[in-house]
């Protein structure tokens, strides 16, 4: 006979870097050498990626399987393109779906038996770690983003808890949501939301709307999803950063008109949402920073839902290189009497102390993804360095980035009590000194 399941921890989509743990039971429990056997599938259930066994519990007879490790060989996160504008684009390497088969092994000789199998399917895994306490009372189905019943799903940024408004928009509310978001943002800066579709639907359109500093709408329009369709938890991502916006053609908008128009000034913004059939996602705000005394420096990270975020550290950055050369004792004749240290191997990398203008609690805990996550990438863009002043070498560019500093001290103005961070960063690449 078949296995039951009993339970799965994993919900209808679950972070696949928590657990992902099934508890079943067979009613052939008694047969000689017993084991359970659970295939991990592709999401089509073509592909066999493991066969994991577990022996029966000696009390209750049930059986365990944690299959995390398995089907996070399906997430392959790629940091999305700046230059993405226009379209939506599927967030593809940040999610799988998945299939599990369970099996009895048995006998003498044991054998596994796959005459009668029972599958779980339908499910999807994300690139996504959540803290102990919200993974245990994680519910996709309600919880988050992966369920338009309830109208006004979450994008997966941690901004978006922080600046929620009602479904009226009021002036008042996008006034106080534009003034508290962590999405501090200008003509430069790139940037992306990323949603998850509902159920055997998917969103129809992405709309945009341009606040004056007072929270009333000064632009509305939208642009149309004809790049992606929809599929069971598919995820899809539309590139919100402030130079993502300006640069929307105005052959792919509503109005007609390009995403510089009426493009809001400093100290307003605006808010990006997803559509589809009447239903609206909540919305994710951006304020337009000040303007720049220092050049910034901007840092794109994957978040605990499996979405990208963007910072910008605006006050003053510095830059350095670090050295490392090993070296050998070289004698410069054949007896030995002139010896002296020389180069045989050495690299070298670049670092920088990223310093934060002062930061709100919204807009601390939203920098706790930046400090823990494993996946980050530094937008370099150097061309005033004096390094390449005289040379048509200019560094602008992508590139990882390893956050060095393991330790965070913040530091609080008492009055206002805003608080200031300041974190060390090594471009991810050693480079081979000359």
């Amino acid at each position: 006979m078949a296995i039951s399941v009993l339970s799965g921890s994993p919900e209808a989509a679950t972070p696949v870097y928590n657990k992902m743990i099934f508890k079943v039971s067979g009613s052939l429990t008694s047969g000689t050498n017993y084991r359970y056997v659970c295939d991990v599938k592709d999401a089509a259930g073509t592909t066999t990626l493991a066969r994991l066994k577990c022996d029966k519990l000696p009390t209750t007879n049930y059986g365990f399987f944690d299959v995390s490790r398995v089907v996070e060989t399906l997430i392959s996160p790629v940091m999305p393109n700046r230059s993405e504008k226009n379209s939506f684009y599927d967030h593809s390497g940040f999610y799988s779906g998945y299939s599990l088969t369970f099996m009895e092994e048995y006998g003498s000789t044991p054998v596994v038996q796959t005459g009668t199998t029972t599958t779980v399917s339908g499910k999807i895994a994300f690139a996504g770690n959540l803290d102990y306490n919200a993974f245990d009372n994680w519910d996709s189905d309600d919880a988050l983003f992966f369920n338009a019943a309830s109208g006004r799903p979450y994008p997966l940024t941690q901004a978006a808890a922080f600046t929620n408004v009602s479904t009226g928009f009021t002036a008042d509310e996008c006034k106080k949501a534009i003034a508290n978001t962590p999405n501090v943002t200008n003509s430069t800066t790139a940037g992306w939301t990323a949603i998850a579709n509902p159920t055997n639907d998917y969103w129809t359109e992405v709309r945009i709307l341009y606040y004056d500093i007072n929270g009333n709408i000064t632009r509305n329009y939208y642009l149309s999803n004809t790049t992606t369709s929809g599929s069971t938890f598919s995820i899809v991502r539309f590139a919100t950063g402030g130079s993502n916006i300006r640069s929307i053609n105005s052959a792919y908008t509503s109005d007609g008109q390009a995403g510089t128009q009426l493009f809001p000034t400093e100290g307003a913004g605006y808010s990006v949402h997803f559509e589809r059939s009447g239903y609206i996602s909540q919305p994710v705000f951006y304020r337009i920073g000040p303007c720049e005394r220092y050049k910034p420096v901007q840092l794109y990270f994957i978040n605990r839902y499996g979405g990208v975020d963007t910072f910008l550290f605006s006050m003053k950055n510095r830059k350095r290189f670090n050295v490392t050369k090993e070296v050998y004792g070289y004698n410069s004749d054949v007896y030995g009497t002139n010896t002296y240290n020389k180069v045989w191997n050495g690299s070298y990398e670049y670092v920088y102390q990223l310093n934060s203008d002062w930061l709100t609690d919204n807009q601390v805990a939203f920098l706790s993804d930046l400090l823990k996550s494993s996946q980050v990438i530094i937008y370099v863009d150097d061309d005033n360095n004096t390094e390449n002043a005289n040379t048509a070498l200019q560094e602008s560019t992508n590139a990882a980035a390893i956050i060095n500093t393991n330790q965070y001290q913040f530091v609080t103005r008492r009055n206002d009590k805003l608080q200031q961070l300041q974190i060390e960063v090594a471009v991810a690449y050693k480079n081979n000194i000359l």
